[in-house]
């Protein structure tokens, strides 16, 4: 039973957001996602042995499914049996698992993203699959809807909109798998911190300055990042502090000077030393590139 399965009728609509070519950091976190209207036939059927983007053959990428229904239903097959998918629920199925999912009524209306199985993920692995009520159906297929609409808008202020509605997605993804049983207080309070961080990255931080934060020492500090995140704490924020100076590059006019001060570095020639380091190109040469 656990092959390989696409089965899909042609009166089926799907449109995918390929978060490569979107602003953010949300490729990073999501290898591919969509919003499907499916009428007819539509079957899913997966061996747990990864998926193959692009044409590539060779290499195989881990995937988390997360699926949010908003009308309609589906059927869900496990290797511990069946579950239906009800409008207003959450699927999730961790990397890894063979699955058969399909339609099972006369329309399923869904949304569907396949997270990266990167160390931010690591948890997902402690959740069992299967289907569940939620309220955060609407929220995530709402954020999809606009990201969608606006990925061919070509407003003044497309990019920064686009980048709000990713980082609220983000959001949005990690609030709905957190309301599983999976992680402690100690987490959630370091994960808390984290997108605070990210909001303030202008600010001084230190590894002592965290720690502070969630009322721990530095050692332990270090360790729990390590942990949630595969970084150490000064790479994590510097990852953060470089992810965003690319999209100011890219999408803004501003200064190198301005992008210094708003990613937390005291002068441009501080933060084109680092950015040279990461990226092998200097700031201005980086944004003439792109």
């Amino acid at each position: 039973m656990w092959r390989e399965i696409l089965n899909i009728d042609p009166s089926c609509k799907e449109y995918f957001l390929n978060f490569k070519s979107l602003p953010g950091n949300g490729k990073a976190f999501i290898a591919y996602a969509g919003l499907s209207y499916l009428r007819k036939a539509y079957q899913i059927g997966k061996s747990g042995k990864g998926e193959y983007f692009h044409g590539k053959k060779n290499d195989s990428v881990h995937v988390h499914y997360l699926i949010s229904t908003q009308s309609g239903a589906g059927k869900l097959t496990l290797e511990t049996g069946c579950q239906s998918i009800a409008a207003n629920t959450i699927m999730l199925i961790p990397a890894g698992t063979p699955f058969l999912y399909e339609l099972d009524a006369d329309h399923w209306d869904m949304c569907w993203l396949l997270l990266h199985d990167c160390p931010e993920y690591q948890f997902i692995h402690q959740l069992k699959a299967g289907v569940w009520q939620s309220d955060d159906t609407s929220l995530l297929y709402q954020t999809m809807s606009l990201i969608r609409d606006f990925e061919h808008s070509d407003g003044r202020f497309q990019s920064d909109i686009q980048l709000r509605l990713i980082e609220v997605l983000l959001y949005q993804i990690e609030q709905t798998l957190k309301k599983t049983p999976t992680q402690n207080a100690q987490q959630q309070r370091f994960h808390t911190l984290i997108r605070n961080v990210n909001k303030q990255l202008q600010l001084p931080w230190t590894v002592s300055a965290l720690a502070n934060e969630l009322h721990i020492s530095e050692p332990q500090f270090y360790r729990l990042c390590k942990k949630e995140t595969g970084k150490t704490p000064m790479k994590l924020l510097t990852q953060a502090r470089m992810d965003y100076a690319c999209y100011l590059l890219r999408y803004t006019h501003y200064s190198l000077e301005q992008i210094a001060d708003t990613v937390g570095y005291a002068d441009s020639a501080s933060f084109a030393h680092r950015f040279k380091q990461l990226f092998q190109l200097s700031p201005g040469r980086w944004r003439n590139h792109e």
